[in-house]
């Protein structure tokens, strides 16, 4: 058994790590579960920062460490474990294959690095009367500010869209072709990177050409969430608990009083430990948090409720592809994880506008990943190509046999025909082939614990808390109700600050209410006493 604290934080990705140093800062006693490792980063090292592990990008440590965990409900189990300190988990569920990461800091290891709110204007209105896009931009505004959010010069992007196609008839190169805030430390000088100290003496490297991708920043050029909250957070008493894989979650009532029982794996000893707190974050990644809550009430039972869980399950329209420039002049990989938006040039400007959220997305240093030589050719002469848009949203997450199931029917949503027939529109007017499998695969699961207006419409109210059980909340993807459209790192963690700000508010209730009530009985005792003499 460990000490109780005030609230236990599940993850530190995005939702995790940004709800829990908003609640720490404030000066409460806070605990993040994490069943990923530090990673082996510069700013890690400088921080001294303990048991750090390689990230995926260099030699053989692609092949060790690149996978964490394999899942499908044909596997025994369900899942296959290959590495506990592997950076990413990989399922492949009924009709979707998803990709989620594990390390402290969570997917801000492992996303492109774009820092941009919903590209559809009005995402928060409609939800929950407590929410509204007026009332999300201010979380907006601090987390990107957080981040370091800012837009580079094209002469950072060395492969840039806005470069490349400056004198094409068929695409877009004007300035909003590039005009994409990420959160990278960008160099004074582009294509010098030099070595940094930050005035809280944390290390960093700026970002170079094929630096900063999907297997992580070794460098920390790309801003990762322990440079941008955690350590501040630690420094004010954040407690970090790595390699801690969380197994259900119970609920007790003690002398009147309700709190939670979190049941973890410690992977650093083997052992079975328990954690308590009267208030639960739930942020492990949406399919984590999702498997989870199911198996905390399915199969743990020690949750019951939660009508909508696993419910409106969607992957935000995420479509990939390869797009074979065959170009043996350039090196493609030597660039930034975002080239920059791919546009058609229309007949007409409405016709622009309705065209699906398009990316182009190197593949950096695919000479150090110790790949086949013909593999590592097609990711320098070629380039990724990603889609998102509006999905139907009518998956279900489910546990069968206690085995994770995920049903997902892409024929129900357009966008992914959609995305389809806009890459071989581009790639006609290019010339050069995009190659595409019909399954999608997406790196931005989101919903099925979705956000209502009632327990008949969702899983937790618009500050976070799950309907059914006060003091436990949800602040990851899982809780978004309707696709982002686009990239969603920075939606989740507004959505996060907020529902820290909520958590907030709620404790410090509580704690005045808890100093009240001694000072009423002091105040009846002294009113009795007052009584009593007048009567004596």
């Amino acid at each position: 058994m460990t000490s109780e604290v005030d609230v236990i934080v599940i993850g530190s990705g995005f939702g995790g790590a940004i709800s829990a140093s908003r609640i720490a800062e404030a000066g409460f006693k806070v605990r993040v579960l994490e069943r990923g490792p530090w990673r082996d980063s510069i700013p890690n090292a400088s921080q001294d920062i303990p048991n750090r592990v390689p990230f995926p990008t260099e030699g053989w440590h692609f092949w060790t460490k690149a996978v964490r965990t394999l899942r499908n409900n044909k596997l025994p189990g369900g899942r296959i474990t290959l590495n506990k300190k592997g950076f990413y988990e990989v399922l492949i569920g009924k009709g979707l294959n998803i990709l989620c990461s594990s390390n402290v800091g969570g997917g801000s290891h492992a996303y492109g690095g774009l820092n941009m709110p919903p590209p559809m204007p009005g995402y928060w209105d409609d939800i929950d009367s407590g929410l509204s896009e007026d009332r999300m931009a201010g979380h907006y505004a601090e987390v990107m500010k957080r981040m370091g959010a800012s837009t580079p010069s094209d002469e950072h992007i060395p492969q840039s869209i806005r470069k490349r196609f400056s004198h094409s008839d068929a695409i877009h190169s004007g300035p909003e072709a590039g005009a994409l805030q990420m959160g990278f430390l960008f160099p004074e000088e582009p294509g010098q990177p030099r070595e940094i100290t930050t005035e809280d003496g944390v290390r960093r490297r700026e970002i170079g050409c094929g630096e900063g991708g999907f297997l992580g920043s070794p460098d920390g050029a790309k801003t990762p969430l322990e440079v941008a909250y955690l350590y501040r957070a630690m420094q004010q008493g954040l407690e970090i608990c790595d390699q801690q894989e969380v197994l259900a979650i119970r609920k007790e009532t003690k002398a009147g009083e309700t709190r939670y029982c979190v049941n973890v794996e410690n992977h650093h000893t083997g052992q079975f430990e328990s954690h308590y707190a009267k208030h639960v974050i739930v942020a492990a990644g949406t399919v984590n948090t999702l498997h989870l809550l199911l198996h905390s009430r399915d199969g743990d039972k020690g949750l019951g409720g939660m009508p909508q869980l696993g419910k409106k399950f969607g992957s935000n329209g995420d479509y990939f592809a390869y797009w074979d420039w065959q170009d043996r002049f350039h090196d493609m990989s030597q660039s930034l994880p975002v080239n920059g938006y791919v546009r058609l040039k229309g007949e007409t400007e409405a016709a622009e506008v309705d065209q699906p959220f398009i990316i182009e997305a190197p593949l950096p240093c695919p000479d150090k990943l110790r790949l086949p030589g013909w593999v590592a050719k097609k990711l320098r002469q070629g380039t990724f190509i990603a889609g998102m848009g509006k999905d139907a949203m009518d998956g279900t997450v489910s546990l069968k046999k206690g085995k994770l199931n995920v049903d997902y029917k892409p024929e129900n949503s357009s966008i992914f025909g959609e995305i389809r027939e806009q890459m071989d529109r581009i790639a006609e007017k290019t010339g050069k082939r995009i190659l595409s499998i019909k399954r999608p695969t997406t790196a931005h699961p989101l919903g099925g614990a979705c956000i209502g207006r009632n327990i008949d419409e969702g899983v937790v109210d618009g500050k976070g808390e799950v309907f059914d059980h006060p003091g436990l909340y949800v602040a990851d993807a899982a809780a978004l109700p309707k696709p982002v459209e686009g990239p969603p790192s920075m939606t989740v963690a507004a959505w996060a600050n907020h529902v820290g700000e909520q958590v907030i508010m709620k404790l410090r209730r509580e704690n005045s209410d808890s100093f009240r009530q001694p000072l009423l009985l002091q105040e009846l005792s002294e009113k009795q006493l007052i009584e009593r003499d007048e009567i004596g």
